[in-house]
């Protein structure tokens, strides 16, 4: 089995529970409050590990408590951090603020993830097959050169390309899969559907878009194929991490050699239990769940 090497974001979610989410000005009693690993490159990393992937995470984070409570949770759960370093800024942080729908307001410290560098991807990381997988919650010049080395080292490029921020153009031909949700597939392209949407990605060289829908499931865009893929009904109690789920679990199927149609609707599985749970990391799944 190809390995899955993640490059990306590691923080601490500080998660407020609530009736309902405040307005502006408002103040609302909060039910509970849970603190939880999470970053989208964590959550992304061991979302995969947690299904049986072989994991290689590369990010930064800060010498604080937060930080050494981090590395303990991915060593824990079996990822290999050797190429997880500190940074001089302190640790990223993530106020969730979850409302009884378990619809979700969130707002990231970028902390030591904004110091993960270029430099901070050694090339050796990326080897034929390998499935190298990338966010946007670190410097997008760091994700623009992993991308690129990823794809000359022969790994298959997988871009979760969330919170959205404006890519240079050259970044797309280098990318196989892209994985955005449909508010993030509209924003990134400015397209005013997914289908248009998909096509602006697939012209400037990405090989295959697939748009997540929420409960609604997900599309497939390949050559001149479009393919839907429907989610189970389930009881949505906090959505975060979904996305991230779904692109781990992605991640571990493409690196047991499934098909992309299969991948996708394994992905889709482990998303529908993600929103069951609350918190980041603590709502993911292990494949025996799935």
């Amino acid at each position: 089995m190809a390995k899955v090497v993640v490059v990306g974001s590691i923080n601490m979610d500080l998660v407020f529970r609530t009736e309902k989410r405040p307005d502006l000005g408002e103040t609302v009693k909060g039910l509970d409050f849970n603190q939880f690993p999470g970053g989208k490159g964590a959550n992304q990393g061991v979302a995969a590990a947690r299904l049986g992937a072989d994991v290689h995470m590369v990010g930064k984070v800060g010498k604080d408590p937060y930080g050494q409570e981090l590395l303990n949770c991915l060593k824990g759960e079996g990822i290999n951090i050797d190429r997880v370093k500190y940074g001089e800024k302190s640790t990223g942080l993530a106020n969730i603020v979850v409302d009884k729908g378990g619809q979700n307001t969130i707002i990231t410290i970028e902390g030591a993830n904004g110091e993960v560098s270029p430099e901070d991807i050694d090339e050796e990381l990326f080897s034929q097959g390998d499935i190298a997988l990338f966010q946007l919650e670190i410097p997008r010049e760091t994700v623009v050169h992993g991308v690129k080395l990823a794809k000359k080292r022969g790994a298959t490029v997988i871009l979760d390309p969330a919170p959205v921020r404006e890519l240079p153009l050259e970044i797309y031909q280098y990318i196989d899969i892209i994985k955005p949700n449909e508010g993030e597939a509209l924003a990134l392209t400015k397209e005013q559907d997914i289908k248009s949407a998909a096509a602006w990605l697939k012209d400037k060289g990405v090989k295959k878009v697939i748009i997540t829908l929420g409960e609604k499931g997900a599309v497939l865009f390949a050559d001149n194929i479009q393919q839907g893929f429907s989610a189970p009904k389930v009881e949505v109690v906090d959505t975060t991490a979904a996305g991230d789920s779904f692109s781990g679990a992605l991640a571990l199927a493409l690196s047991k050699g499934e098909e992309l149609e299969k991948a996708i609707k394994f992905a889709i599985k482990v998303g529908s239990i993600t929103v069951t749970r609350l918190g980041a990391q603590s709502s993911l799944p292990y494949l025996t769940e799935v």
